[in-house]
């Protein structure tokens, strides 16, 4: 075989092959733009909707009254008043009946004797004394829950 021959072959082989690669890498890059497209599209919609829920306003101020009244939630539903018992194991038991931070043990008559009167204790308990919290920490109680459980714990 002739060398001229030889060189136009390989030239020629060589060219189909690089045309070949040629091609298919424009039908790998087309096929790549139409399916990316698709993804990027969802992405950015659900990339917007957590952006959308990371900056939205955590509340509004109401200025106008009327407004304010048709905002407002509807009253709490009333319940059954809690015996003295019932409020002293819910909401004092907790402090009162291992005496933690100086609050008088429940049955210790003597260190509640030592806080006052049934009416000082009851006031006490309302407003808040020391470490304990107005109202035991629970605001739905009455002056009359508080003054049951104080009966109860003063026993």
């Amino acid at each position: 075989m002739d060398v001229q021959q030889h060189d136009k072959t390989f030239v020629a082989t060589f060219l189909a092959v690089l045309g070949f690669l040629g091609a298919f890498t424009v039908a790998i890059l087309v096929i790549a733009n139409v399916v990316s497209a698709k993804t990027d599209n969802e992405a950015e919609a659900e990339a917007q909707a957590r952006l959308e829920e990371r900056i939205k306003p955590v509340g509004q101020v109401i200025t106008d009254e009327k407004m304010l009244l048709a905002a407002a939630p509807p009253a709490a539903a009333q319940r059954e008043p809690m015996s003295g018992k019932d409020v002293a194991a819910k909401v004092c038991g907790a402090c009162h009946t291992t005496g933690i931070l100086n609050a008088p043990k429940t049955g210790d008559k003597g260190a509640w004797a030592a806080r006052g009167n049934l009416a000082a204790l009851t006031a006490s308990a309302i407003k808040g004394k020391g470490a304990m919290p107005p109202r035991g920490g629970d605001p739905s109680l009455s002056d009359d829950e508080i003054k049951a459980a104080i009966q109860e714990m003063t026993k």
